[in-house]
């Protein structure tokens, strides 16, 4: 029975290869190819400085962590999840604020395996098999309480940029800054993934199997993104795009303190080898 669930929830970790392929062409080409992307010079060292990260840190996590889930291990597939939740977060904004380049399909279709192997691998894990795996040692109200913290800075964060910006019939700077009609990291934090992290911090707080799994992936997710923002400034520097040094400092202490969260809460997860 364990070997066949393992069977079928490593099924959809194939899509990696895909996934792969795509990264390698979408990252690769935003690095190695000069002038692809047609935005602003904010916009665009930002998608550079993030190229970076996802060509030389998630692109390889994404295959380690899918040949170790097909092998049974319940932190790589949870790992493996985080990074999807990263890709599709990455190209939507690719596909909807990055101006029309020669890679605009390659965007278009890492969104969708991105998405499809994210669906097709949470319906199929076992999550009550997961949280089994999860002992005493792991930090469950620490880890709800930090990412609901978490949840709120951002809202704090954007809507102390947009509120302020409406009642003065204004557009946010940094859409100025970034030359595109929204900002989509504005649309995706408030309508999706903040939600989402305080709804997996409450169902984690209450011991549910789902929460376990989510909680595990969104710290992953989280971890990847705010290092993927660590390189955006890093490229904006490079090309004498100003920089705001407080968000740098804010930014990297979160890098710290999730990645101490991530790899705390994935440790309290112990599984009989196969």
């Amino acid at each position: 029975m364990k070997s066949a669930t393992i069977k079928r929830t490593s099924d959809w970790l194939w899509f990696t290869v895909p996934i792969g392929l795509l990264l390698l062409v979408s990252a690769g080409g935003g690095i190695f190819l000069g002038n692809l992307y047609r935005d602003s010079p904010s916009f665009a060292a930002q998608a550079v400085g993030q190229d970076y990260i996802t060509f030389f840190v998630v692109l390889p996590i994404m295959i380690v962590s899918a040949i170790l889930a097909g092998r049974g291990s319940p932190q790589a597939q949870i790992i493996w999840f985080g990074g999807l939740i990263y890709i599709i977060y990455t190209y939507v904004v690719a596909a909807f604020d990055v101006k029309f380049n020669p890679l605009f399909l390659v965007y278009v279709a890492l969104l969708g395996c991105s998405i499809y192997a994210l669906i097709l691998g949470l319906l199929s894990v076992d999550l009550d098999r997961i949280k089994s795996y999860f002992t005493q040692k792991t930090p469950i109200n620490v880890v709800s309480i930090y990412l609901i913290v978490l949840a709120v800075l951002f809202y704090f964060l954007w809507l102390s940029e947009i509120v302020p910006a409406i009642f003065a019939g204004k557009v946010p700077q940094s859409i100025l800054d970034n030359g595109t009609p929204t900002n989509a990291v504005h649309v995706l934090d408030m309508a999706w993934i903040l939600p989402a992290i305080i709804i997996t911090a409450v169902s984690l707080r209450r011991k549910q199997a789902w929460g376990y799994t989510l909680a595990g992936a969104l710290l992953s997710y989280m971890v990847l993104l705010i290092l993927a923002i660590l390189g955006m400034v890093m490229e904006m520097a490079r090309e004498g795009v100003p920089i705001v040094i407080p968000q740098v400092v804010i930014f990297g202490s979160l890098l710290a303190i999730s990645l101490g969260m991530c790899i705390w809460y994935l440790k309290g997860l112990e599984y009989p080898s196969l």
